[in-house]
């Protein structure tokens, strides 16, 4: 009898091997590469003795590491034998991360040096350290108890595979649970997009793929199971610094990688000239600024926005449509997006009427992939999931008949001056073209008259900056760029400004430090 049936995420590491057995994948942090043949017989041995302490189909599991072939193993393991895996954000804070190992119900728990230490009040007989031996089982002993036939667990592809929490900006994280199925469709249909369609971060079997985005969002953008599925080389990125991450790429001959706006700046910042040029990057999380969009092209990088979020997967991916006259590309892709394959979605607006071509509404979706509520939240469940469709809590526009996507913010970060609204991203936007800026985020102040009224903080170098902002900002309102009374009330040059775990502006932790 078969024991995987339908689509399950272990069934795309088998693909990989029948189809390209000898490809590698690299793992730079810890010094190991293997194929994807030595990889499926290792994770046979891995997922027996798993059983063999009583980790078993519907335990619960948490791993705690970096990208590395460690973890990779844990990916797949955890679909052949039918355990459900929640990658832990170990960059959330310390409260949050004991809300969510507590939330997702983790009977077990998988965890490297680096972080073992933030699991003091769990259960130690059931933590297994992944590269020490400072835990009474380690991953070394599963490895080791090695057996080459399958386990005989049934496991379908409706069966549950991996918890995945938010990032918590709001409140604390929201859980949601995905499925085999859901997890392979939402993965294929980024391929599609990325192979199938004239995408600037084209994807193919003979390209190198780089996963920086962390395991615990959204497994790496499900950058590893786009390599499997494709029978592509993978390499792990371990610990993101710069200079080793640059390393790694010209070592490794790295065509592709995804990454969140601020670790595309760093790596810019840190590369030597020539040195990315031809790399293909699928960048996300938060806006890409006109400035990174310029020097992505100066430095002969090529890159695709991508949307999507922990409760809905990918949604959108840029494509340049057919019969299109598009003067600049990259302007072009870090500001639209196209639906995936199967994905539908509409913008409605405040009166709850569906939103016309080029009018400004809430995005709502709904995908195969959707996993259709959070996990034990029946409150927050009601005010995001309606009729198949997910309430994102973005702004956005539909700009075409093909369905053209542009994301303007999240309503929360929305300011309303006077009773209108105003859009930070735009704004944002238009200042990061100065030169010298690297960060900026708008934020609403409190004002008597107004309600409120926009400021701009800005990281960045420059004797005259604060002035070539106003200067610049003046001359779009003069060209109907932005409304005259958008123009920020101050720009506030800061030394640094706060990220989430997700490399994003963090704006709450703004709001909070400024006391706005």
């Amino acid at each position: 009898m078969e024991m995987q049936e339908g689509f399950t995420v272990f069934s795309l590491l088998k693909r990989a091997v029948t189809m390209a057995p000898d490809k590698e994948i690299v793992d730079p942090f810890r010094n190991v590469r293997q194929s994807y043949k030595e990889t499926y017989e290792r994770i046979i041995g891995i997922s027996n003795s798993m059983l063999s302490i009583g980790i078993s189909k519907g335990s619960i599991i948490g791993v705690a590491d970096y990208n590395t072939l460690k973890f990779v193993e844990l990916l797949f393991a955890s679909s052949l034998i039918g355990t459900i895996i929640y990658p832990v954000n170990v960059k959330l804070p310390y409260d949050q991360l004991l809300y969510t190992i507590k939330h997702a119900r983790v009977e077990w728990l998988f965890a490297s040096k680096d972080f073992i230490f933030l699991f003091k009040d769990f259960t130690k007989e059931k933590i297994i350290s992944i590269d020490s031996n400072d835990t009474k089982i380690t991953y070394d002993d599963l490895v080791s108890r090695k057996l080459v036939k399958e386990p005989e667990i049934y496991v379908k592809g409706s069966d549950p595979y991996s918890i995945l929490f938010t990032s918590g900006t709001t409140g604390l994280p929201k859980a949601v649970m995905y499925t085999n199925e859901k997890t392979v469709h939402g993965a294929i249909g980024m391929v599609h997009q990325l192979s199938l369609y004239n995408s600037p971060s084209s994807l193919k079997n003979n390209d190198i793929i780089l996963g920086l985005i962390p395991y615990y969002h959204l497994w790496s953008w499900g950058s590893l199971f786009h390599a499997t599925y494709l029978g592509a080389k993978y390499v792990t990125s371990g610990k993101f610094e710069p200079i080793k991450t640059l390393e790694i790429i010209e070592k490794e001959k790295v065509t592709w990688l995804n990454a969140v706006p601020t670790m595309m700046y760093m790596l810019l910042s840190a590369a030597k000239q020539g040195q990315l040029n031809g790399l293909k990057t699928l960048i996300g999380g938060s806006p890409i600024s006109s400035n990174l969009a310029k020097k992505l092209k100066e430095s002969g990088v090529s890159f695709a926005s991508i949307y999507g979020g922990t409760d809905m997967l990918a949604i959108s991916i840029t494509i340049i449509p057919a019969n299109t006259n598009i003067q600049s590309i990259e302007d072009y892709a870090r500001v639209y997006t196209h639906p995936l394959p199967f994905v539908e979605l509409k913008v409605v607006k405040p009166d709850g009427k569906e939103a016309k071509v080029g009018e400004i509404g809430h995005l709502w979706v709904k995908t195969p992939w959707l996993p259709g509520e959070y996990l034990n939240d029946l409150e927050n469940t009601k005010s995001s999931y309606e009729d198949g469709w997910f309430k994102t809590g973005d702004i956005a526009m539909i700009i075409d008949d093909y369905h053209t996507i542009r994301i303007l913010d999240r309503e929360k970060d929305l300011i309303k001056s006077g009773g209108e609204w105003i859009i930070p991203s735009i704004i944002e936007s238009i200042i990061s073209e100065v030169s010298g800026v690297d960060l900026v985020a708008v934020i609403g102040r409190i004002d008597e008259k107004w309600g409120e009224r926009p400021i701009a903080l800005v990281k960045g170098k420059g004797s005259n900056l604060k002035e070539n902002i106003i200067s610049h900002l003046r001359s779009a309102s003069t060209q109907g760029l932005i409304p005259k009374w958008w123009v920020p009330d101050d720009i506030v040059i800061v030394d640094d400004l706060p990220l989430t775990s997700t490399g994003k502006v963090n704006k709450k932790v703004l709001k909070e430090r400024t006391k706005w």
